[in-house]
């Protein structure tokens, strides 16, 4: 038998996420004597899924993070650590913001190259424009490209590329029996949260000014007004953490909304919940409205989150008006569909896309 290919993924941190879950599971599902996969993060105090990648027998380096100022620093250590391990063949970047540093350095050392498009914007402001500028030479850098969507492809490395053969989708895929539909598991999370039968609502994802939490909070502040017993669980962390208590208590949900931390039974979260929400500024083609789907709850998402997410019909995209999604919110829309097939028929479970990506590294070599 050939040795394994031996490939980096590069991801930026081990934090409990939607693109880092995607990858960790891809990775566990591939073949370890085909394909040995071992990660790269820059924000080593984000490590939330450390035991978990180390459970997979995969390695973990740490690199400087990019700080505009330390341009050196970065290409010597990247530049030292391929010279140290020349055991790797492929470098696979889930980080785009300054990958254009470290892709030319991979190729020096004999590594194929590939960039994965995990979004569709970068937002707006200084920091956005920096990013833009920054990852825009990554369509002159990689040997492959990848996008979660044709119009994540496009936003990153422009449609040129996206109609020539280095560009291949590969789909948010997720574990479908995790999160498929599970009654008994409803009723254990219903009375450990000590819920009856209140309407239950879950946003789960990054707390940045991406998700637009604040906008969340805002809305089902008014919805109270008419469901003054329903409840909202937010899953995650972030930047905005402390702006979302403050805001919680600004409003007086203290008694209504329920903050969880980053944790590995959001499948079983989902089940809990009737209705997941996300009223994100920019998405991608996201992986929690994927798994939120796969557990049967209808998912209200902005109107500028990516449409081909909508793999099953339980997404409705709204506008960002408060009272459109209000008013949403006050009808019926609590159902539980069973959608394992239509997930599976749609490519997006990840044992089908983690055979695709073990044949597409082992070809590439």
């Amino acid at each position: 038998m050939s040795e394994p290919v031996k490939v980096l993924e590069m991801i930026a941190s081990l934090n409990y996420g939607g693109s880092q879950a995607m990858i960790v599971n891809l990775c566990k599902a591939m073949d370890k004597n085909k394909v040995q996969c071992d990660f790269i993060v820059d924000h080593p105090e984000l490590m939330g899924m450390k035991d978990i990648v180390e459970s997979l027998g995969s390695k973990i380096y740490i690199m400087p993070t990019f700080k505009g100022t330390n341009l050196k620093e970065v290409k010597d250590a990247w530049d030292s650590f391929f010279t140290e391990h020349p055991e790797y063949q492929i470098l696979h970047s889930h980080s785009r913001s300054y990958a254009s540093i470290y892709l030319p350095i991979a190729k020096k050392h004999g590594l194929k190259t590939i960039i994965h498009s995990h979004n569709t914007s970068n937002g707006k402001g200084l920091t956005a424009m920096v990013k833009n500028l920054l990852q825009y030479p990554l369509r002159n850098r990689a040997d492959y490209f990848i996008g979660c969507s044709k119009e994540a492809g496009e936003w990153l490395f422009g449609e040129k590329v996206v109609k020539g053969d280095r560009f291949y989708v590969l789909n948010n895929a997720i574990d479908t029996d995790r999160f498929t539909y599970d009654e008994s598991v409803r009723n254990k999370y219903r009375k450990l949260f000590h819920l009856k039968d209140e309407k239950v609502f879950i946003q789960v994802g990054r707390m940045s000014e991406q998700k637009n939490y604040l906008f969340t909070l805002d809305v089902f502040s008014e919805y109270l007004k008419n469901d003054p017993d329903a409840r909202l669980f937010l899953v995650g962390n972030g930047e905005l953490r402390d702006q979302i208590d403050s805001k919680i208590s600004e409003l007086g949900l203290q008694n209504n909304v329920t903050v969880l931390e980053y944790r590995n039974d959001v499948n079983c979260l989902l089940q809990m919940a009737d209705v997941f929400l996300m009223p994100s500024l920019f998405e991608g083609l996201s992986v929690a409205a994927v798994e939120a789907q796969a557990s049967g709850i209808k998912c209200l998402l902005s109107d500028q989150c990516d449409r081909n997410v909508n793999i099953t019909g339980l997404c409705e995209f709204l506008p960002l008006k408060k009272e459109t999604w209000v008013n949403r919110m006050n009808e019926d829309v609590s159902l539980r569909l069973y959608t394992k097939e239509d997930i599976i028929k749609a490519g997006f479970d990840v044992d089908t896309t983690a055979k695709w990506l073990e044949s597409f590294y082992r070809s590439i070599i």
